[in-house]
């Protein structure tokens, strides 16, 4: 995989009638210590401020990490619920995730990661989740 990469993340709630959401932005990949790495920025609306994202994952294990505007970690393990604190406009939230899928592949130019999960807001169930995380080897330009 190269440092330079293309970042697609698309994402379902099952519970609401929002359609999927994607995001697709430009990032840098790198692997330390067995570990998968991505970072990308992203900016909400034109000349809005910029969130900085760090992502690191390996097998059954996947986070991420937002700097911005309002700060968020994010963590989900296979077949494990873990708790969150996640900063949003209106304060600080309790986050539970339960796991129910945490696979992903790897081949030489792409690496894709798919999260199934339940959804829990300050101890209340909100919806089925999924998402799926792609990065891409970016062309020579």
């Amino acid at each position: 995989m190269t440092k330079d990469v293309l970042v697609t993340i698309s994402g379902n709630q099952f519970a609401t009638d929002e359609g999927a959401v994607e995001v697709v932005t430009t990032g840098t990949y790198y692997m330390k210590n067995g570990k998968h790495y991505v970072l990308y920025e992203v900016q909400s609306e034109a000349n809005g401020p910029v969130t900085k994202n760090r992502v690191k994952f390996h097998d059954g294990h996947f986070e991420m990490t937002k700097k911005g505007e309002h700060n968020g970690f994010l963590s989900f393990d296979r077949d494990q619920k873990t708790t969150n604190i996640y900063q949003s406009p209106a304060g600080p939230l309790h986050v539970d995730v339960a796991t129910s899928q945490l696979d992903f592949t790897e081949a030489d130019t792409e690496i894709s990661v798919k999260i199934k999960y339940a959804l829990e807001i300050n101890y209340q169930f909100i919806s089925e989740c999924e998402v799926d995380f792609k990065i891409r080897a970016r062309a020579a330009e």
